[in-house]
């Protein structure tokens, strides 16, 4: 029996606007991405990529045709629905880590564990054995404006991974760091993927960046152009 993809895309269509002047974001695509698969998804400013990514996260819906999530379609939730289906499926990981300046680096990675209810204790503990897994234990009470760039993607990282989510997207994850930053947090990225099998799909206009992962999906106005396997991956041994 053939695997079910996790996300997977038949003839998918966003249109803005109406008329003449509408723009058609994504033109029909099919697409499927499997479980464990670290996917780049690429092309220029217009292209679709970022609409793509909004889709399958749940920020936005189809015009027409269905995005599937582990047969799930969800395209046809509710706005509730799909909050609910965010919590409880996705961790995001954004350009601007999107962090709290004056929260402790703890009480950040507890905030979405007070989403689903969890009890403080267990919040806590999980909040501390995420940091140590992105290498931060000891920066677990200090705020994220004292942290590095780097520091933060990581703890941004981490509060994506608390919740131990189906995928992460990662959506410009490097654009606000140095080179030596950036390929930090992309290492961890493959370690995340190759050895705890995490689901990956970034956006990025990178190719180095892009170079990191399994997987290199190209767009060009509203469909994609290409679709790799990447045989040698960045950073890993060949």
């Amino acid at each position: 029996m053939s695997q079910r993809p996790l996300i997977q895309f038949e003839k998918v269509r966003k249109t803005y606007g109406a008329g003449e002047a509408a723009v058609h974001a994504l033109a029909g695509i099919d697409l499927a991405i499997n479980n464990g698969e670290f996917v780049a998804v690429l092309g220029p400013s217009g292209s679709g990529k970022s609409t793509c990514m909004n889709i399958m996260g749940a920020l936005d819906t189809p015009t027409a045709g269905h995005y599937f999530f582990n047969g799930i379609d969800v395209g046809k939730l509710s706005r509730d629905g799909r909050a609910v289906f965010r919590r409880d499926h996705i961790g995001f990981v954004f350009q601007g880590f999107n962090l709290l300046k004056r929260t402790t680096a703890i009480e950040n990675l507890e905030l979405p564990l007070i989403y689903r209810g969890v009890p403080p204790a267990e919040r806590r503990r999980l909040a501390e054995e995420t940091l140590e897994r992105v290498g931060l234990g000891d920066r677990g009470h200090h705020t994220a404006s004292e942290l590095s760039g780097g520091q933060q993607q990581r703890v941004a990282i981490a509060r994506a991974l608390v919740t131990n989510p189906n995928v992460i997207f990662a959506d410009e994850p490097t654009g606000n760091l140095d080179t030596n930053r950036t390929h930090e947090i992309m290492q961890f990225f493959s370690v995340l993927n190759r050895k705890n099998g995490m689901t990956i799909v970034m956006v990025t206009h990178e190719e180095e960046v892009a170079a990191y992962a399994g997987r290199q999906i190209r767009f060009r106005d509203g469909y994609i152009e290409s679709d790799e396997i990447n045989d040698k991956q960045a950073g890993m041994p060949a």
